[in-house]
Formats: C-alpha cells, sequence, structure tokens
C-alpha cells in the first residue's frame, strides 16, 4: 500500500518516534496531522494496522506503538519474487499475473516492472483487449541477481519535519514550563525558521 498518505503518515511516525527510539500514541499522530474528526481518525487507524500488518509498527498497548525503521528494508524481498517471476515467465505475461505469481500486489509489481521496461530488462509483447503483454529480454536473462531500482530521493524537509514532531512532542508529553523542555522547544523553532527565513531571502534577492 504505496500512498501520499500513508508515505506522510510514515514521516511523522519518523519523526515522532526519533526513527524508532521513543513510542508513539494515537493521540500524538491525530495532533501531528491535525486530524480533528472521528472519520479521519479512523482512517488513520486502519493505516496503523497496515503497518502492524508489515511489521513497520508494534503495538505495545492500546493506541501506542514503537515504529521499526528496518522493516522497509524487507521490501527487497518483493522485488526478488517478482523478478524470479518475470524470468521463468513465458513471453506475453501482464503485470497481473506476475503479480498472482509473485505473490507481491499489482501496485508494487507495475511500477518495478514500469523501471526494469525504462531499464530494457523488458519489452512490450503485444496485447490481450485493452492490457499490454511483456516478455524478458536478453539482458533480463543474463541477469540472475535481481536488479534493484535507485532508493526514493531522501525528504528535503526531513530535518525541519522532525523538528516540528518533536514540538509536537515536547507540548504534548513534556512540560513547556521546565527550562530544559523549553530549550528544546526554541532550539526546534530555530531550525524550522532558519531553513524557511533562509529560502525567503534567496527568493526576495533572486
Amino acid at each position: 500500500m504505496r500512498t501520499e498518505e500513508m508515505d506522510r503518515l510514515r514521516l511523522v511516525i519518523q519523526g515522532l518516534t526519533v526513527n524508532g527510539k521513543e513510542p508513539v500514541t494515537n493521540a500524538l499522530l491525530y495532533e501531528a496531522m491535525g486530524l480533528d474528526n472521528e472519520p479521519a481518525k479512523a482512517r488513520l487507524r486502519s493505516r496503523i494496522n497496515d503497518l502492524i500488518k508489515r511489521a513497520e509498527l508494534t503495538r505495545i498497548e492500546d493506541g501506542k506503538y514503537t515504529y521499526n525503521p528496518k522493516a522497509r528494508v524487507r521490501s527487497g524481498e518483493f522485488y526478488q519474487r517478482a523478478w524470479r517471476a518475470i524470468r521463468s515467465a513465458k513471453p506475453g505475461f501482464s503485470w497481473t499475473s506476475i503479480a498472482q505469481v509473485s505473490r507481491v500486489s499489482y501496485t508494487h509489481v507495475r511500477k518495478y516492472g514500469q523501471w526494469l521496461l525504462d531499464e530494457g530488462f523488458v519489452e512490450r509483447h503485444g496485447r490481450d483487449g485493452a492490457t499490454h503483454l511483456f516478455r524478458a529480454t536478453l539482458r533480463a536473462k543474463d541477469t540472475v541477481n535481481t536488479p534493484y531500482p535507485p532508493q526514493d530521493s531522501a525528504d528535503p524537509f526531513e530535518i525541519e519535519r522532525n523538528a516540528a514532531c518533536r514540538l509536537v512532542r515536547a507540548f504534548m508529553e513534556r512540560d513547556p514550563y521546565q527550562p530544559a523542555v523549553r530549550a528544546k522547544i526554541v532550539d526546534n523553532c530555530r531550525a524550522i525558521l532558519a531553513r524557511f527565513e533562509k529560502e525567503e531571502e534567496e527568493v526576495s534577492h533572486g
């Protein structure tokens, strides 16, 4: 399940948990994502359940979770299964047939297949009605080890996003009257301001 909403949720979880070092709660996620109505909160809980099934989150008590940043690395298994299915398939396969054989979601197979097509590992091989069919190329036959697409580019706002998440945690779970907490709040605000003030100056002088 790769959607913009799920990716946004992962970014928030990574920030709130300091990439797995601290637990996260439903209440923190509602606040960080600005959810103030029950339907939106229910959709979030559904996505949380999906992350639990994928072992990216572990429920430690009702409404409280730990994040496992290593779990996403296992997605490499999907590429391996899909690649084996593609290399062994007869000419004229579809992404749907590869998804069924490899037990990898159609969305993952189609995205991976498009990259393989661009890189010359597969090529078009007719149609079945409106469905495009494909076949493995000689390059694919000569490539035993699974080829992996490049990783997604790093989040350009990772530092600022994490700072914002730490602000939420400070106000929700800490005492802002405590000097140490206040100092962290100021530091995180400065980190966010520094980024956008710099960009604003560059635009003004551009």
